[in-house]
């Protein structure tokens, strides 16, 4: 049960008679409240005790209107009187002063109750000193033989008020006072009254420590499939996910395979001969790996890395940019667009915007990453069936045997992979990184075979922890 659920079942059990002993010595409410009943053909709307008795809250509370101001009647000098609006109960810290002298019941003062009827709604005991008050808050003044705080817990019910008065309005919703004078309103005993509000009180701090408590929980139940995926992730990387079979071609034979395809490719003219990447020493290994495994730098597993719209060309093109326009030639692809499965808020390029940026058109396959803000945020780009281009603050990673994304997908998901973002992301707001750097990091590289075993076993594993959290 949720802290809100709690406080709710202790207003309703409240409001039936269900949270206090009646006592017999009692004065009936019938005999304490000089108002009329609801009329006899009104359905009651639940049982209530026999010495209590239902009324229209309009028969035993007044509901007073405040006042609509004009702009030039909200004032900034604070030496003058507050003008009290609903967003000052609620979100609102900014307020208006007013030198108006109005009637007496236009002011209220501390131990008022008060009602918010339209947008935001809801009861206060106002202790904010003597205030004019603006036309959608309603002041009450109450008979004699109802309690204040009473009644203050039964209006502080939604399902009283909201549950049983009708929503007026199309841009701002509202509750109107004939409506809200027709409530039903379950009266008990005044010495009743008191003693169930004794008991709210006293049971209200406890639903707070409650909360307290829940939402710690709630806390730690939301993080645990992230920190429980995490685990398996940096698990993966140090080669403690699968179990290695010695029967595996190990890793130096796969980056020699890559190593021969990338000088073919600049042979063939295809990629340009990139500048030699410092080599690894053993002091820049953050963890040990299984033997059949190799430190390889981002830049030497890569066929093309590369931020081209990022570094300024975007400028170049932003005319032959558009919004939400299909027929245009091409997508833009963002970070964002994977999330949202392409279905909004997508931008778009047209064939001179393609073409003028050639080096970063994308053909599926390749792995994006967010450079800036949300550091580690990647894709794997899926076979398209139309052109596409890479958007700013996005770089591009294509690798020289496809066949290993998955495996440097998880990486950069992982903790160690985060880790080696954010060593080479720079800035006090807003960290980021280039293209550069990304070609230095370090990647653990398993043998391919367990590349591919590990990456079917953190699937079904999150898989599995997806399934749990549902």
């Amino acid at each position: 049960m949720t802290p809100e659920q709690l406080r709710a079942s202790i207003l309703q059990y409240a409001m039936e008679g269900k949270l206090v002993k009646q006592d017999p010595n009692d004065e009936p409410a019938s005999d304490t409240v000089k108002t009329k009943s609801m009329e006899e053909s009104r359905t009651e709307p639940y049982k209530i005790p026999v010495n209590w008795k239902w009324i229209r809250l309009g028969s035993g509370v007044r509901f007073i209107n405040g006042r609509a101001y004009k702009k030039s009647e909200l004032l900034t000098d604070s030496n003058l009187t507050p003008v009290l609006r609903v967003g000052n109960l609620f979100t609102n810290s900014s307020w208006y002063y007013s030198d108006l002298k109005l009637d007496k019941d236009k002011y209220i003062d501390n131990g008022d109750l008060i009602y918010a009827w339209s947008a935001s709604f809801g009861p206060r005991i106002w202790n904010g000193g003597h205030v004019i008050y603006h036309y959608h808050i309603w002041k009450t003044v109450i008979k004699e033989g109802i309690d204040k705080k009473f009644l203050y817990y039964f209006l502080s019910d939604p399902h009283n008020v909201l549950g049983e008065t009708k929503l007026h309005g199309s841009t701002m919703k509202h509750v109107t006072k004939t409506n809200m004078e027709k409530l039903p309103f379950p009266l008990p005993p005044l010495e009743e009254q008191k003693r169930i509000v004794a008991k709210i009180e006293k049971l209200m701090p406890l639903v707070d420590e409650y909360a307290e408590s829940y939402n710690r929980l709630q806390k730690i139940d939301n993080e645990f499939e992230d920190k429980l995926k995490q685990s398996v992730l940096q698990y993966a990387m140090e080669g403690k996910l699968v179990k290695q079979n010695p029967s595996d071609e190990p890793a130096s034979e796969l980056i020699k395979k890559i190593e021969n395809e990338k000088a073919e490719l600049i042979k063939e003219g295809k990629i340009k001969k990139s500048k030699k990447l410092p080599a690894i020493t053993d002091d820049e290994k953050p963890f040990d790996i299984p033997n059949s495994w190799e430190w390889i730098r981002l830049g030497d597993y890569a066929e093309k890395i590369t931020d081209e719209v990022a570094s300024g060309s975007f400028a170049a093109i932003r005319d032959n940019v558009r919004k939400y326009k299909t027929e245009n030639y091409a997508i833009m692809v963002k970070t964002a667009d994977f999330a949202n499965h392409f279905s909004k808020n997508l931008t778009y390029t047209d064939e001179h915007g393609y073409n003028f940026l050639n080096n970063s058109n994308l053909f599926g396959g390749e792995l994006i990453l967010s450079n800036i803000g949300s550091i580690g945020k990647c894709f794997i780009v899926p076979k398209l069936n139309r052109p596409m281009t890479l958007a700013p603050n996005s770089i591009m990673t294509k690798l020289i045997d496809p066949k290993l994304n998955k495996f440097l997908y998880y990486f950069i998901k992982s903790p160690i992979g985060n880790f080696e973002l954010l060593q080479i992301a720079s800035g006090t707001t807003m960290k980021k990184f280039n293209k550069t750097n990304l070609k230095g990091i370090l990647i653990p590289i398993p043998p391919l075979n367990e590349q591919k075993r590990i990456v079917f076993e953190i699937e079904k594993i999150v898989n599995s922890i997806d399934k749990l959290s549902k």
